[in-house]
């Protein structure tokens, strides 16, 4: 009887441990070799890789102008939010006799997307080297997943990716379309991150078609004398659309106001409020790509 007894304890332990493995196994998502593809586009607007994976979803790179690359994962069926998934740069097994994580991320879930923008140049250096990109996934039901990146012929998408890096505009439309330049007591001298943020600006004007129109406002604080200050507004103001005119904006575009100390955006009774007064605002206004297509269309009969 007790033999009976102990084979039935064998038999269950063994079943215990295969269901425990049958719900702890990963199922894994990569594109067949034949079918892998790694997709380029860019433009001073932006660049992206994007390498999709069969039956999940796709990997991309991404680098935007003024930002750090961003490394993304999208699900066709997968949606989570504020979970965490590891991404790893992977070498193959036959490099190193058993396959290592060279780098490391975490990828934040909002919906049917994870994404990081945290210690990415790794993954754009390992396209170049032929190595795999692999994400680990443990889903709020359990389940677990891996993603993995086919690494083939890689290195042509790398290499256009860098070379498209390097004529991204200095900043966004998001940065530029409104900006306030602070100035010194009593001064309308440009300073060195003056002329940095114009330089954006103008990249941005020559860039876009559909910048219609660049206002610039000129202002003061409150000290000192009225007539004088609304003097010092339009020197401001005079100063910054001198400048972009120099760095290529035509001057037809700008339209150049000053108000003194008419409209002030803090208190002028404390240091720090009359610092924020003391500005120039420039505006982007925007037209349609219609209208601008139309306007270049006409220009050119």
């Amino acid at each position: 009887m007790k033999p009976l007894v102990y084979k039935l304890n064998y038999l269950l332990v063994i079943y215990i441990a295969f269901i425990n493995n049958a719900m702890a196994l990963t199922t894994n998502y990569q594109t067949p070799l034949e079918q892998a593809q790694w997709q380029f586009s860019g433009d001073v607007f932006g660049c992206v890789i994007t390498h999709n994976v069969q039956s999940f979803g796709s990997l991309s790179l991404t680098a935007q102008p003024g930002e750090p690359l961003a490394l993304i994962l999208a699900a066709d069926w997968l949606s989570m939010n504020n979970t965490h998934s590891q991404a790893s740069v992977v070498s193959p097994a036959w490099k190193n006799h058993t396959s290592q994580r060279e780098a490391t991320t975490s990828l934040k879930w909002q919906g049917n997307q994870a994404s990081s923008k945290q210690s990415i140049a790794p993954f754009l250096e390992a396209l170049e080297q032929g190595l795999k990109w692999e994400v680990s996934i443990n889903s709020t039901d359990g389940s677990q997943y891996r993603v993995d990146s086919t690494p083939v012929a890689t290195r042509a998408v790398a290499n256009n990716f860098r070379l498209c890096r390097q004529k991204l505009l200095p900043k966004p439309f998001s940065y530029v379309r409104r900006l306030d330049l602070l100035f010194d007591t009593s001064s309308s001298h440009l300073n060195t991150v003056h002329s940095k943020d114009l330089v954006a600006v103008s990249r941005y004007i020559e860039a876009d078609s559909t910048i219609a129109e660049v206002l610039i406002d000129g202002h003061a604080d409150a000290s000192g004398n009225r007539i004088a200050n609304l003097v010092l507004s339009k020197e401001r103001a005079d100063e910054v659309a001198s400048m972009l005119i120099e760095l290529g904006v035509p001057a037809r575009m700008i339209q150049v106001r000053h108000h003194g100390t008419r409209a002030p955006i803090a208190a002028n009774n404390n240091q720090q409020g009359r610092e924020l007064n003391r500005r120039v605002s420039i505006r982007l206004v925007k037209t349609s790509a219609q209208t601008a297509s139309s306007l270049t269309s006409g220009a050119s009969q």
